[in-house]
């Protein structure tokens, strides 16, 4: 070799092995790699092919190059080559060959070689006025020794632009590049297979939590396709505040993580109250027992009513009677008061809270002499839930399995693609007046992307038609209550604009809401816009 041929290679060697530890692509630097090995022996064509995991019985056109033809891509539409044939038989193409044989093989003319199976080759030529000669297939081994792909260089060229054969110091120099080229496919494949199983794991413990109770349908799966249309629609936004805000590829996965694990605390919340759909729901719905009392009470009234007629006159008989049959037509509606009260569907009014108080002092002697109560405490105390079916007590412990998912997030070592991943999970219920929780967290405190998964936590839970306690809300329902939010400064309503219109709100409503629920929203007279 000449001098400066020697510091050329020396040269290219350098650049790619600084390409190895500065190119973020891996399919870039194969190619680097690939247009390295032809530049260092002078080819006029280069093609990585690669084994696809989930058939290992094929090579597939990876990376393909040629400069007579001018051919230079990535193909996704070539046919993969057959390494075995049904009755297991090796192929003869020689790409085939590299790889069962796990060696370089080195073919002077192609044309003259009755060893491999060129026909493809000579049909390629025939069709594009080409002349394939010289082969040099070098397999792809991993750390492990297990062949992972072929690189094949077809057609050294001379000084002359004459086709002449691979020369041995080329072969070791390509020989080393395809460890080289071996490496990036094998760290790529690690990398990958750790993301999957992550994600995997992530999507699994979210998955979990759904499945958890029927309360919770789908919200852990859901909220994320909620937050990556909203940060999506950000990126292409002309909103003044976020017209220069651009989430990069690695904020959006970030995001994305995050969402999926936002209400993994969910998952120590007890049961009896993530299913608590009535107020006396716990392990059954109470309401039942009322009804057993109250006809219980009834027959007691009956049966007290006909042991006092033997003393009675015709006249007290009647009257007793009347009054025994008014107070069951009481009690009949006392029950239905309850049985609508239990429902939590409105918000209680201070008249309605004194009527259980009322019904709560009803008790009678049984027949064997005990004092029975038509409501308990605990009863009485659940059915003066003002809003919704939970008490004080069971919202805090609803409440805290955000700081459970604190504790369970931050306890993570997270590499730093994925470091906010804590904080944009566990503020979404933070209100930008400083009115949400658990950190009561104000303005700039809460980042964007947390801000982002505030609409898309309430988005979701409004909107959803899977809960056994709720049918999911009109659209316009929802929206005017996320624009009230938006007006009392607990959203975020440059957020909330960029939803209305760039119109995610009613992508994702068609891909997930019941058409009863999909209605027309009025965006003139919606709240919150900006």
């Amino acid at each position: 070799m000449l001098h400066s041929e020697t510091h050329e290679i020396i040269s290219q060697l350098a650049d790619l092995t600084s390409a190895l530890t500065t190119e973020k692509d891996h399919v870039k630097l194969l190619d680097r790699i690939i247009i390295g090995c032809m530049n260092l022996t002078n080819a006029d064509g280069g093609t990585l092919y690669t084994v696809d995991g989930e058939n290992a019985n094929e090579l597939h056109f990876s990376i393909l190059h040629n400069r007579s033809l001018d051919i230079h891509q990535k193909p996704r539409n070539m046919p993969a080559v057959k390494i075995y044939n049904a009755q297991k038989q090796a192929s003869k193409l020689v790409a085939a060959q590299a790889f069962v044989q796990q060696k370089t093989i080195n073919i002077p003319d192609a044309y003259c070689s009755d060893q491999y199976d060129f026909s493809g080759t000579r049909k390629f030529d025939k069709q594009l006025g080409y002349y394939s000669k010289s082969f040099l297939c070098v397999p792809l081994q991993d750390h492990e020794g297990e062949v992972i792909g072929v690189l094949q260089l077809i057609n050294a060229l001379d000084k002359n632009n004459q086709v002449i054969t691979f020369p041995e110091y080329q072969q070791h120099l390509v020989e080393s590049l395809a460890s080289l080229a071996a490496t990036v496919l094998t760290k790529r494949r690690l990398i990958d297979a750790q993301r999957e199983l992550f994600e995997s794991f992530i999507k699994m413990m979210g998955r979990a939590i759904d499945h958890k109770s029927p309360v919770t349908g789908k919200h852990c799966e859901q909220v994320p396709e909620i937050a990556m249309l909203l940060a999506e629609a950000v990126n292409q936004s002309g909103n003044h505040k976020y017209a220069d805000t651009q989430f990069n590829e690695q904020e959006m996965y970030e995001l994305r993580i995050a969402a999926w694990l936002h209400d993994c605390g969910k998952i120590t919340t007890p049961e009896h109250i993530i299913d608590k759909a009535t107020k006396l729901h716990s392990m059954f719905d109470r309401i039942e027992l009322l009804e057993s009392r109250t006809r219980e009470y009834k027959l007691q009234l009956q049966l007290n009513h006909y042991r006092s007629l033997p003393g009675l006159s015709a006249d007290e008989a009647k009257q007793a009677e009347l009054q025994m049959v008014s107070q069951c037509r009481t009690l009949d509606d006392d029950i239905a008061f309850l049985k609508q009260s239990n429902t939590g569907s409105e918000f209680m009014a201070d008249e309605d809270v004194e009527r259980i108080r009322q019904i709560a002092e009803i008790s009678w002697t049984d027949c064997d002499g005990n004092l029975r109560q038509l409501l308990t405490e605990d009863d009485t105390e659940n059915l003066c839930i003002r809003k919704g079916t939970l008490l004080p007590s069971e919202i805090q412990v609803m409440r805290d399995h955000i700081k459970v998912t604190i504790d369970m997030l931050e306890s993570l070592p997270y590499p730093k693609p994925l470091a906010q991943v804590p904080e944009i999970a566990c503020n979404h219920h933070e209100h930008l007046d400083g009115s949400g929780y658990p950190r009561s967290l104000t303005g700039d405190k809460i980042s964007l992307r947390a801000r982002i998964m505030c609409i898309a936590d309430i988005f979701e839970a409004l909107t959803s038609a899977d809960r056994p306690y709720k049918k999911g809300m009109l659209l316009s329902q929802a929206m005017n209550i996320i624009g009230r939010k938006v007006e009392d400064n607990h959203l975020d309503a440059n957020l909330f604009t960029v939803f209305v219109e760039s119109g995610a709100y009613l992508q994702y409503a068609r891909q997930h809401m019941t058409p009863r629920q999909i209605d027309d929203v009025d965006l003139e007279t919606l709240p919150g816009l900006v």
